[in-house]
């Protein structure tokens, strides 16, 4: 007689099946989930109805997540996941010598990636009593706001070093920059005819003439 076969199954923290099992993963279920609460709050989504999305039974989701919390703090790193890859794959594409021009490519690629970060903020809102029991450095929203910080204000020392920007600190600008695109992103979510390609040229114009920015050759 064959021995019984050994199960393939980790822990349902990793994400892992067994071979046998069928359907979405632990990733297709984080995005579907992701899309009904950018769409509607926390509250009002259900296991049933990430279910019925996903055309699972609803214990498929409860091997991969604990509860809903969990489910949604995975949505939230799935998000700024991508938004992260997002990010770095348009920088590497547009590389600058010019900070001036990195930071109006920076405000740009949040007009290309506007759909992905407005899911980003719509989940922020409801994110913070969701997972506010997490240790220190482990909420994602921090670290997608982290991530941006640093570039910014990496991009604005450059430029004051290369004598274009006037001499500014960094971080209040860096915080100003990403604010202001919070409240281009909200706006856009709230009026649909709200035209964000005119409103970000406005905000770059206005952004290097506070940086003291001529223009090449000025």
């Amino acid at each position: 007689m064959a021995g019984k076969k050994k199960s393939t199954r980790t822990s349902p923290r990793l994400g892992r099946r067994t071979s046998e099992m069928a359907g979405p993963g632990a990733d297709d279920l984080a995005r579907i989930a992701l899309d009904l609460f950018a769409e509607r709050h926390f509250a009002s989504v259900t296991i049933k109805d990430i279910s019925r999305a996903a055309k699972v039974n609803s214990a498929m989701i409860y091997y991969y997540f604990k509860d809903k919390e969990d489910l949604f703090r995975a949505a939230i790193e799935r998000a700024v996941d991508e938004a992260f890859d997002l990010f770095d794959s348009h920088r590497d594409s547009r590389k600058h010598d010019n900070p001036a021009d990195a930071i109006s490519d920076w405000l740009e690629i949040h007009v290309d990636l506007s759909r992905q970060l407005r899911n980003v903020v719509k989940i922020a809102l409801d994110c913070k009593g969701v997972i506010g029991n997490l240790k220190e450095g482990q909420d994602p929203i921090k670290r997608f706001y982290s991530h941006e910080d640093r570039i910014l204000q990496r991009t604005i020392s450059d430029g004051i070093q290369q004598g274009i920007f006037r001499k500014v600190d960094p971080a209040v600008v860096a915080t100003m920059i990403s604010t202001i695109l919070d409240g281009v992103m909200a706006r856009s979510i709230i009026l649909e005819d709200f035209d964000m390609v005119t409103t970000v040229e406005e905000i770059k114009q206005a952004l290097f003439s506070h940086l003291g920015y001529r223009g090449r050759g000025q």
